[in-house]
Parts: structure tokens; sequence; C-alpha cells
């Protein structure tokens, strides 16, 4: 009797917790996809508001001089997340990989907090994208 529960029951609990599984999976991702690196080689950069959704590290070669990221506007951030809402955090990192710092530059309504201006000669920093507002028209975005 025991062996015959097995047979029948076995499979289907095993199907049943397989899908249970995929589920909880799934339900485990963040909203947006992000790549995770993006070399600049030895030149400034001025990244669309697609790329800084989707990049986690912006690399630049500051061996022979020091560069330039200039960030998209708060708006163009805002309009490339599928569903943005106020408080919700993007992190991305830069780095001075060299001799000379990376300067970052905000878009309109990007306010840079300080210390997260210039990342320093052989120096990568971790810095958090928090969404202030989202209402078209008003978005704004703070850089810590």
């Amino acid at each position: 009797m025991k062996r015959g529960f097995l047979r029948w029951y076995l499979p289907a609990i095993i199907v049943i917790m397989a899908i249970g599984l995929l589920s909880v999976v799934s339900c485990s991702g963040s909203q947006t996809t992000q790549s995770d690196f993006y070399n600049a080689g030895n030149a400034d950069l001025s990244v669309t508001g697609a790329q800084f959704d989707q990049i986690t590290l912006f690399r630049f070669d500051t061996s022979s001089l020091g560069h330039t990221l200039a960030l998209p506007s708060a708006a163009d951030i805002v309009s490339n997340l599928s569903s943005p809402y106020a408080g919700e955090v993007i992190y991305f990192a830069v780095a001075a990989d060299g001799s000379n710092p990376v300067t970052l530059i905000g878009g309109t309504n990007v306010t840079m907090k300080t210390g997260v201006q210039t990342v320093l000669a052989n120096t990568t920093i971790t810095m958090y994208c928090e969404l202030d507002n989202v209402t078209s028209g008003s978005e704004a975005v703070t850089i810590y």
C-alpha cells in the first residue's frame, strides 16, 4: 500500500514543488535589467537614459588624462524605466582606472550630492540614483 501511494503521488508532489519554486524565483527579480559593464576607454562619455538605466559599471582609462561622464536628465532616466516610482533606487559605479580623475556632470534636474562629482584616480565609486519625483514634466533624481 505504501509503495503504490509513493509511486503515484511522489511525481505529482515533485511537479507541484517545482512550479512553486519557479514562481518564487520569478518574483525575486528587479523591474529593471542592468548589464554589467561599459568600457568608455580613453574618452569622455555622455550617457543616455537607456544606457544609464542598464549599465552597472562605467570604466574610464584615465592613465593619460581625466575624463567626464555627463549624466542624462532626470526625465530621460525616469522615462526609460518600465514602472518608476518615487523612492526607487538605481545603483551604478564609475571607475577611474589610471592616474587622473573622472568628473561627473548631472543633467537637468539631477542633483549631485557632495562627494560624487569626482571619482579620484585609481578609484571605483558605487553611487545610488534615487528617483525623487516621477511625475511627467517634474522628474527629479538625486545621486548619492
